[in-house]
């Protein structure tokens, strides 16, 4: 398990992100910078209910009622209730019209929870979900490749590029397609176990491409 000791993260909230590379979204490059700042950006502040959790920049780059967005869906941890693992992402697929794209990302996720009333900890692979994501590219271009070891950033990656349109966890009543898509392409390495009660969390795994830990020129 690992021990967080980074103030910009929720102490509740022991995650880790992994970007799968793919022909639809360059993970190194601009576009992936700024997809992989959002997103990981809106889980944080998710999570620890506060926009504070972003990273910098995360407001501006976000649709003028993101402090309402961040409230829509119930965080999966809490103080009482902490959660530790790993996250990943892919891109499924995209449309592009001018300076405006859509992207549709897969989350997969395992994750442990200890229980508010017990120190055993609740460990289960989640569903694969669809992730939605309108972007508008103007103004200054996100960085390319921030990358390294860090799991957060504390710089704006964001550039002038913003967000329109972030659907989290898009699920309908009946499946859709890119719900089957995603469960489809679930990545080799997430664990794939029965859910499990047990006195330790299943492990993170490291942050991949991760976070440059120092200012890049």
């Amino acid at each position: 398990m690992v021990t967080l000791d980074d103030e910009t993260i929720p102490a509740q909230f022991d995650m880790t992100y992994r970007w799968i590379p793919g022909p639809v979204v360059e993970v190194n490059g601009p576009e992936g910078t700024f997809v992989r700042a959002f997103v990981e950006s809106f889980e944080l502040a998710n999570a620890g209910e506060s926009l504070q959790w972003g990273y910098p920049g995360f407001a501006d780059a976000a649709p003028s009622n993101i402090s309402q967005m961040i409230t829509v869906y119930p965080p999966e941890v809490s103080p009482t209730e902490p959660g530790v693992g790993t996250t990943f992402y892919t891109a499924l697929r995209r449309e592009d019209r001018a300076d405006w794209t859509r992207i549709v990302l897969c989350r997969y996720s395992y994750q442990s929870v200890r229980g508010a009333d017990s120190p055993k900890w609740r460990s289960r692979t989640m569903p694969a979900r669809p992730v939605e994501i309108d972007l508008v590219r103007t103004g200054a271009t996100p960085p390319a490749r921030p990358t390294g070891p860090g799991r957060t950033t504390g710089r704006n990656v964001f550039g002038g590029w913003y967000v329109t349109r972030f659907d989290f966890m898009a699920i309908y009543p009946t499946p859709t397609a890119d719900q089957h898509a995603c469960d489809a392409a679930t990545p080799a390495d997430l664990p794939r176990r029965e859910p499990i009660d047990q006195s330790q969390p299943w492990p993170t795994m490291p942050p991949s491409p991760g976070w440059a830990t120092a200012p890049q020129v």
